[in-house]
């Protein structure tokens, strides 16, 4: 009985590192972020158009995540459904680091444009996580978002928080 009693408590605080939460933030500053690919159709309502856009960021002084990993780029591919640049957006994101482990998933959010829609937008959303590879072949976890955008300018920064396990 002893024997058992001592394999289930090893087990389960081999269990309790595992599941150990990781917090990483990670910022794209001004000119570390690209729209590589946009497209855009308008509709029969004032104002109101879907987008299509690849955005790419190279970060350029990256700091190490709490696997001491540093990102080398993100991709995010995604759509947007605007009225005068305020609506929602989602789509799908990719984060390669340096050891070319991989970290992918969903975002989603809500944008918002001044009335002079030649100012920069504010889009706060969340992500899930929903795979990788490396040592993030196992993955799973959420994040925050916030975001100042202007795709005419071809300009976007911001930040994102995860919270992931392994």
């Amino acid at each position: 009985m002893k024997k058992i009693f001592l394999t289930l408590i090893f087990l389960y605080g081999v269990n309790l590192s595992y599941a150990e939460e990781c917090v990483s933030k990670r910022v794209a500053k001004t000119g570390e972020s690209k729209y590589t690919e946009q497209y855009s159709i308008k509709t029969n309502i004032s104002g109101h158009k879907l987008r299509i856009f690849t955005l790419v960021s190279n970060p350029k002084s990256s700091k190490k995540n709490c696997d001491g990993l540093k990102i080398t780029e993100s991709i995010f591919w995604g759509m947007s459904n605007y009225v005068n640049k305020n609506g929602n957006v989602s789509g799908n994101w990719l984060t390669t680091y340096d050891d070319g482990s991989t970290m992918y998933g969903t975002f989603t959010g809500t944008s918002q444009t001044p009335k002079d829609t030649n100012q920069d937008s504010i889009s706060v959303g969340s992500t899930l996580i929903t795979g990788g590879t490396g040592i993030y072949s196992k993955v799973k976890g959420y994040g925050i978002t916030k975001t100042v955008f202007n795709p005419e300018k071809n300009y976007s920064s911001g930040e994102q928080t995860l919270y992931f396990t392994k």
